[in-house]
């Protein structure tokens, strides 16, 4: 397959690839598959990869894979992934499109689910579709050959979400296509798609991954290493503040408008020991949570930090949370309640590794007796705190 790629970092490499201030405006394309209820940094990244083209005037396009989430994206997987239920990717793409539209300017953009097209398919249309590409095609895809090799099952379903995604590209008129680097073969494959409905071939253009915070693997929920920006600004400052030194440097490429060269040369000034990378984690923090969120928010987001993690203080006004007065008030049934944290088997590991604390004392176990604790704080990881309200 031919194809035209870009593995750009921010928006200076897609000056030199490709004239995004050409006066023609061009449908500029993004789809995102609702698969979980945050919108993580990794997805931010991206997202303002697009908002740089409609800066430029041109039309962001992004699709909603309502339809291509109950399949599965194939991509990267060593074995065929669960299907999602339909009512949980009804659910995830309202909680994830009321922070997308917020990224996103509201006057050259189109939000459109791809159940519109792809739902109504008829048998028809479907064989139509599967006759563009070949079986051949279908394995130079390494992560199917590498299955096939190994004998792991492949369904037959996924060979079918590269040839929707191209589907998508014929729908909505594509002229370019953007992503994450693990899905240049699916935008590849949109162009075969394309050219076999008579349509001139999108560009297919890539970005790096954003890396998670455990430093190692790619941004991602399944991984438990993301940070997502439905958080509190001091939340997201806090865990920017815990990456790994090395892996900040993506975040600059990907979520600060620092150019490539002062890039550089900030990592230069780190390497010969002429600046704290502790001081260049906070200077990113800033810049992340002001671009999100505001320059007020950010100032706020140090001040915590420093209040909190550095000089250990409890924050002037905690949160209130109303807690029952209970013998044996469970703990992790009440955190997920209160939505403290989102699982039980989270908040278990929190208090068992010593992350949950009542005046400052760490708790032990699961059960705390609430009945003489009014106005106590709470605390919760590094960053969170709330005032206890007895009901």
């Amino acid at each position: 397959m031919e194809y035209l790629t870009n593995r750009a970092s921010n928006i200076e490499p897609l000056d030199d690839f490709l004239t995004i201030r050409s006066k023609k405006k061009l449908r500029i394309k993004l789809g995102i598959d609702p698969t979980a209820p945050d919108v993580t940094l990794g997805w931010y990244a991206i997202l303002r990869m697009l908002r740089k083209f409609q800066e430029e005037g041109h039309i962001a396009v992004l699709i909603l894979g309502e339809f291509t989430a109950q399949v599965g994206d194939p991509s990267g997987k060593s074995d065929t992934r669960n299907r999602i239920a339909s009512k949980d990717v009804s659910k995830y793409s309202k909680d994830v499109l009321t922070v997308i539209s917020e990224i996103l300017h509201k006057d050259n953009l189109e939000i459109i689910s791809n159940k519109s097209w792809l739902e109504k398919l008829s048998i028809d249309e479907m064989l139509n579709l599967a006759s563009s590409t070949t079986l051949a095609q279908m394995m130079e895809r390494e992560d199917f050959s590498k299955r096939y090799n190994d004998k792991s099952p492949i369904s037959l379903i996924e060979f079918f979400y590269p040839l929707f995604q191209g589907y998508d590209s014929v729908a909505v008129k594509s002229d370019i296509e953007i992503g994450g680097s693990d899905q240049l073969w699916n935008l590849m494959m949109g162009r075969e798609v394309q050219k076999f409905y008579n349509m001139k071939p999108q560009i297919a253009m890539t970005f790096p991954l954003l890396i998670g915070t455990d430093g190692v693997k790619k941004m991602s929920q399944s991984f438990d290493n993301y940070i997502s920006i439905q958080e509190t600004p001091s939340n997201i400052f806090g865990k920017l503040m815990s990456l790994p030194d090395d892996a900040m440097w993506d975040y600059f490429k990907l979520l600060t408008n620092f150019s490539l060269d002062e890039i550089n040369d900030f990592k230069l000034s780190v390497d010969n020991y002429e600046m704290n990378p502790f001081d260049l984690k906070k200077k990113l923090g800033a810049e992340i949570i002001e671009e999100i969120f505001s320059r007020n928010d950010a100032s706020i987001a140090l001040k915590n930090f420093v209040d909190i993690t550095i000089n250990k203080n409890i924050p002037d006004n905690p949160k209130d949370i109303f807690m029952p007065k209970l013998v044996n008030l469970h703990l992790p049934k009440y955190f997920v309640e209160n939505n403290i944290t989102k699982s039980s088997s989270e908040a278990r590991r929190l208090i068992s590794s010593g992350s949950v604390k009542l005046d400052g004392v760490q708790l032990t176990d699961l059960d705390l007796n609430s009945n003489n604790i009014e106005n106590s704080v709470l605390q919760v990881g590094k960053r969170r705190f709330y005032r206890i309200k007895l009901i």
